[in-house]
């Protein structure tokens, strides 16, 4: 007796891009350039804002990423204010 296996492989439809986070990260880039343009950001904003704006350029190839490199420039902001915390 013999069996066969018969696989369909369809592509999935493409992921929706989270349009709403990509314009809060520009937005607020841009409130941080208009409103701290007389203040030092300090090393750990300026390297956040640089993964934000890489996040944004591939917030349409690759979504998932995108969203994952939003998140870690986030903690990455927030890291030595979690840490004066403990």
């Amino acid at each position: 007796m013999s069996h066969s296996s018969i696989l369909q492989v369809r592509p999935l439809d493409p992921t929706p891009t989270p349009r709403v986070a990509a314009f809060i990260a520009w937005a607020y880039d841009a409130a941080g350039r208009v409103f701290g343009a007389a203040a030092d950001p300090g090393p750990r904003i300026t390297e956040a804002s640089a993964v934000r704006r890489m996040a944004d350029r591939l917030i349409y190839s690759d979504p998932a990423l995108a969203a994952d490199l939003y998140a870690a420039a986030s903690r990455h902001e927030r890291f030595d204010e979690d840490r004066a915390r403990h």
